[in-house]
């Protein structure tokens, strides 16, 4: 059976009932009869054929509004549970150095540094001398986070003596800064290696044994019976690490 449109044939029936009335009907009611005639197939065309267009257009709006409701809350779950791990990371860090660390964001999304990355400043409570804190996590998810210093520190009244008792907050919060612009400074000049003394000051040996002082210094070295934890430290940042008699000696 060959199928028909149902437009197709309700417009052969307003043909045929159009037909009938302009061959039965005279005189004053054939005007009105064709206006009826043409309303009623107006009406039937409309609730058989645009009314169900137009309920399955809104509810196709309605389930993509939906769908973007519930990708919009996923997303949102999913920044939210990648910022606080990102804070877990931060507080660790801040108080294996100052126990008493307490901080909250300056910026106003969060999250979207958490998914993105980039840099961020901390607003820091209970750490001696430090208001805020730069926080910079890049697209390997390494967290690293720089104490800024807002005042001038009165002699004495620093807690140095709190990083030297964690190699690795020290690292972050210290020796990360100093080390990452002075090496390729250094091996870009052709040296593979570097002397750190226990006073924080950095030196370079030469050929014949000599020592060759630079500019930069390590602040807040730790002590000498931190160096075997300080040296794991380094070769987990890919460098090579051991000590003597010297000092620290760092090469790569």
């Amino acid at each position: 059976m060959k199928w028909q449109s149902p437009l197709r044939g309700g417009i052969s029936v307003l043909i045929g009932v159009v037909i009938a009335i302009l061959a039965l009907v005279r005189g004053d009611w054939l005007i009105p009869l064709l206006l009826a005639a043409f309303g009623i197939w107006g009406i039937w065309l409309a609730r058989a054929r645009l009314l169900p267009v137009w309920r399955n257009n809104r509810l196709y709006r309605q389930c993509l509004e939906r769908l973007d409701r519930q990708d919009t809350s996923s997303g949102a779950q999913a920044s939210a549970v990648l910022l606080r791990h990102v804070n877990y990371r931060i507080s660790a860090l801040l108080k294996a150095a100052y126990p008493k660390a307490r901080w909250e964001w300056t910026m106003e999304d969060p999250a979207a540094f958490a998914v993105t990355g980039g840099t961020g400043r901390l607003r820091l409570y209970g750490v001696p001398d430090y208001e805020y804190a730069d926080v910079t996590l890049d697209q390997m998810a390494n967290l690293r986070c720089e104490l800024v210093k807002t005042a001038p520190v009165t002699p004495g009244s620093g807690q140095a003596g709190d990083l030297s008792l964690d190699p690795q907050a020290w690292f972050e919060l210290r020796g990360r800064l100093v080390l990452d612009t002075l090496i390729p400074d250094l091996q870009s000049r052709g040296h593979s290696s570097l002397t750190v003394k226990e006073n924080g000051e950095i030196v370079l040996l030469n050929e014949d044994g000599g020592e060759e002082p630079t500019r930069e210094t390590l602040p807040d070295l730790p002590q000498r019976m931190y160096w075997p934890q300080l040296t794991q430290v380094l070769k987990q940042e890919g460098l090579s690490a051991d000590t003597d008699e010297r000092g620290l000696l760092i090469s790569w």
